[in-house]
């Protein structure tokens, strides 16, 4: 019974993510191979594993609600730059040079950024473990990790099939995707 909450809360944490690898794979579309979709899933699944570990160490630390708004702004700040920047680029580009930068708009920088911004609630989640004195953080960490993992790999597959049905509208869906996703964490 003691896996159910780790599990549920892995579900939750992953949805942005998850918002992200639709986006990912809706803007790339073909280029998004399954290599890409794997480095993405992995790298959101560690930012996801990790990242509740570090919170539970700075919540020790730190124990108070003006961590929980900093990591809400700046996770605001990273998805909002990004998606109004897919967005402008996906109305800027047009035809033939649309198609020579779609291989460059996947970059190992870009993915550290994205899941960085879409881990800040799983610090959060370390934080409050810490302020709660709750421990078995690094068990129920792995947990959200696998579980962001597994989401993110499948979303990515979806997000690629509705790219490629979307075609050159997918840098914009992609980046409206983000944007969503930055007022939901800057209203929470």
């Amino acid at each position: 019974m003691w896996i159910l909450f780790p599990l549920l809360l892995g579900v939750s944490l992953a949805m942005d993510a998850l918002g992200v690898s639709l986006a990912l794979g809706a803007a790339e579309r073909n280029s998004f191979t399954w290599k890409k979709i794997l480095l993405a899933s992995f790298s959101f699944g560690f930012f996801q594993t990790a990242m509740p570990v570090a919170g539970w160490l700075l919540g020790a630390a730190l124990c108070g609600d003006h961590v929980i708004t900093l990591g809400r702004i700046v996770a605001f700040l990273l998805l909002a730059f990004l998606g109004g920047k897919m967005v402008y680029e996906g109305v800027k580009r047009k035809g033939e040079e649309k198609e020579e930068k779609e291989e460059k708009r996947f970059s190992f920088s870009r993915l550290l950024v994205l899941s960085l911004a879409t881990s800040i609630d799983a610090l959060l989640v370390g934080v409050s473990y810490a302020c709660i004195g709750r421990g078995g953080i690094l068990r129920d960490s792995v947990i959200i990790g696998l579980v962001t993992f597994l989401i993110c790999f499948c979303g990515g597959f979806l997000g690629r099939a509705a790219g490629r049905k979307l075609g050159g509208k997918g840098d914009i869906f992609g980046g409206v995707i983000l944007l969503l996703l930055a007022v939901k964490i800057l209203l929470e």
